[in-house]
């Protein structure tokens, strides 16, 4: 999980978050528009292997680091995001996926301010085929991955 600890995916999730809930809002256009492209496919092969290695480390079974595994992550994350873009099927995996992560923090600010939580709805998503020239930052991902320092495996329990 330490790739996660390297500043470009920190800058990513915030550059991601600010640009999604603010910027886009503010700044409406073309830059916005592809901003969050580029700073999610910086992180995101980071946060898959992340969840990779705990579920390993849960398993016993970490070893380090792994620059296959980075990879597997890029190329698994290029696959889906083009996927998204281009074929109805995977968007609506995606709009669906996306609303099921934001529905609790939604219900929390809705319990919050006293409002009856809503129910699970996808969220809003506009393909686009040009989206796809975000896709060498995925190279950034896995430079930030493979700067990480190779750990010694966990001490048997």
């Amino acid at each position: 999980m330490g790739g996660l600890l390297h500043p470009v995916p920190v800058l990513g999730i915030l550059v991601l978050l600010l640009n999604d809930h603010v910027l886009k809002e503010a700044f409406p256009g073309l830059v916005t528009g592809k901003l969050s492209d580029f700073a999610g496919l910086a992180f995101f092969p980071l946060l898959l292997q992340a969840g990779w290695e705990w579920l390993a480390a849960r398993a016993g079974r970490f070893e380090g680091p792994s620059r296959r595994l980075l990879v597997g992550c890029a190329v698994v994350t290029g696959l889906y995001f083009c996927g998204v873009q281009l074929l109805d099927p995977v968007t609506e995996s995606y709009r669906w996926a996306l609303g099921a992560l934001q529905w609790p923090f939604l219900s929390l600010r809705a319990l919050l301010a006293g409002r009856p939580v809503g129910g699970l709805h996808p969220v809003q998503v506009w393909p686009d085929p040009w989206d796809l020239l975000a896709l060498p930052a995925l190279l950034v991902s896995v430079w930030a991955g493979w700067s990480r320092p190779k750990l010694s495996p966990p001490a048997p329990r």
